[in-house]
């Protein structure tokens, strides 16, 4: 009978055989750097395997993070942090006579409070307002209103102000050489005295630019004679016309000519060009 005894327990030592599974720390607590081993014993344990991660036991937080895994044929290690106090078995698992195994090692971890502490306080204090709501709020739309008044009434002094504009760069109002010299005549005609030779100069000088601008030619350095040749050959103008003001500009403007006109004359002699001309 004692034969059998012994012959049963020779053959039970591979099934009931389990691996060796450590924990190098003795006393952990949370947020510890724990050191996990698992070590196969016996042939029929193949396929060591841990899970990797974040572990969570509930939805609201993970209970602890395996890490740093390095597995072998028959040895396993891993790093493991907790977040929680309490016992807790890892998700190791194993194959032994093709029956899948789990761990069963308990891994107890402390807390670092003892639940007697009365100092504890909430990271950041509930926002608590002290004395009357509407008398601050009334402060501040007063102090707001007193701000928008001094800007808008600073905004006034500003437009109040003249403004000195820097001669370098303000613009010169520019004239067209022909308003120029209509200008010259118009001012002239008003004068006390009138001599027909200086206004027959001025009127001969605005006529040349009035019409460089209308045939875009440069007339300014011909002579009268010049000019009125190549108005009677590009314009419809009479050569009665341009032949009398021929004339009547060489005796005027060449000649001993010392005639002082009066107004009215002066005015008449003009008038009469511009509307033969149609300027």
């Amino acid at each position: 009978m004692a034969k059998y005894i012994i012959l049963f327990l020779v053959i039970s030592i591979p099934i009931f055989g389990t691996p060796k599974e450590t924990v190098l720390e003795t006393d952990i607590y949370v947020g510890d750097t724990v050191h996990y081993q698992i070590e196969l014993s016996e042939s029929t344990e193949v396929d060591l395997n841990i899970e990797e991660g974040e572990i969570y036991e509930d939805d609201t937080m993970p209970s602890y993070k395996i890490s740093n895994v390095i597995k072998k044929e028959s040895k396993l290690e891993a790093t493991v942090i907790f977040f929680k106090p309490g016992s807790f078995v890892l998700p190791v698992s194993w194959i032994q006579n093709n029956i899948n195994q789990r761990s069963s090692l308990s891994i107890k971890v402390k807390s670092q409070l003892l639940g007697s502490e009365t100092d504890i306080e909430d990271i950041e204090p509930p926002l608590v307002f002290s004395g009357p709501y509407f008398f601050r709020l009334l402060i501040i739309l007063i102090i707001t209103a007193i701000n928008l008044y001094l800007l808008y009434a600073l905004y006034l002094y500003w437009r109040s102000k003249p403004k000195v504009v820097d001669a370098f760069w303000e613009k010169r109002p520019v004239f067209e050489e022909t308003t120029k010299r209509l200008h010259l005549i118009e001012t002239y005609l008003e004068s006390e005295v009138i001599f027909e030779k200086e206004l027959a100069f001025k009127i001969s000088e605005y006529l040349k630019e009035v019409y460089s601008k209308k045939l875009e030619t440069n007339f300014l350095g011909k002579t009268d004679s010049e000019f009125l040749v190549d108005l009677s050959n590009r314009t419809h103008i009479e050569n009665s016309t341009l032949r009398d003001l021929r004339i009547y500009f060489r005796k005027t403007k060449y000649d001993e000519n010392h005639t002082v006109l009066d107004k009215q004359s002066g005015r008449s002699i003009w008038e009469k060009i511009k509307k033969e001309f149609e300027i």
